[in-house]
Parts: C-alpha cells; sequence; structure tokens
C-alpha cells in the first residue's frame, strides 16, 4: 500500500517537468519549421521586393541521408496583382547549409 501513495505522489509531481520537457521539444521543431519558412519568404522577396506576402504554406519536404529538400507556395500581391510563387529549399540535414533555392511564379 505504502508503495502505491509512494508512486502516486512521485507522479504528481513529476508530471509538470515532463510536460514541459514535451513542450520544449515541441518548440525546438516548430522553430526550424519558421526558420524554412522565412528563408522561403526571404527569397520570395529578394526576386519580387515590392510584393506583400498574403499566405504562406508547405507544399512537401523530403529527407534523405545527405539532403534534404522543402517547398513552399507563396502568394504575393503586388500593387493590383495577386499571384504565387513556389520556393523550393535543398540544403544538408546536418550542417542546415544551402545547397540550392528555386523560386518559380505560378503559371496562371
Amino acid at each position: 500500500m505504502k508503495y502505491g501513495r509512494i508512486m502516486i505522489m512521485l507522479s504528481l509531481l513529476l508530471s509538470p517537468l515532463i510536460q514541459s520537457a514535451h513542450l520544449a521539444e515541441a518548440k525546438g521543431i516548430t522553430a526550424a519549421a519558421d526558420q524554412w519558412e522565412t528563408r522561403a519568404v526571404k527569397e520570395a522577396k529578394k526576386r519580387y521586393p515590392l510584393a506583400h506576402v498574403l499566405f504562406k504554406q508547405k507544399v512537401w519536404d523530403r529527407h534523405r541521408e545527405k539532403e534534404s529538400v522543402k517547398q513552399y507556395h507563396i502568394t504575393l500581391k503586388d500593387q493590383a496583382k495577386e499571384f504565387g510563387v513556389y520556393v523550393t529549399i535543398s540544403y544538408n540535414p546536418y550542417s542546415n547549409k544551402v545547397n540550392k533555392v528555386i523560386v518559380v511564379e505560378e503559371y496562371s
């Protein structure tokens, strides 16, 4: 009986620590994803400096041993024209060094 009470007390004491560890891990994953989304927006703005970003979305990603690739669709508005661009980023998954960035305007 005492063993059961000790286990309940330990679980009540340790549960906030375990939950905060999971939150910190999730925030790290989100920060890494935001890094590439931010880079995609930056590359689109480099090509279309006067355009405003209306919407951004990750389309797909692929992870291999020596290369990872992510593609984003970014909707931009330039004066009266609204259009989309696809930004594809290829990078080394270990060093996060960018190999290639391709920005292609969506065909309309």
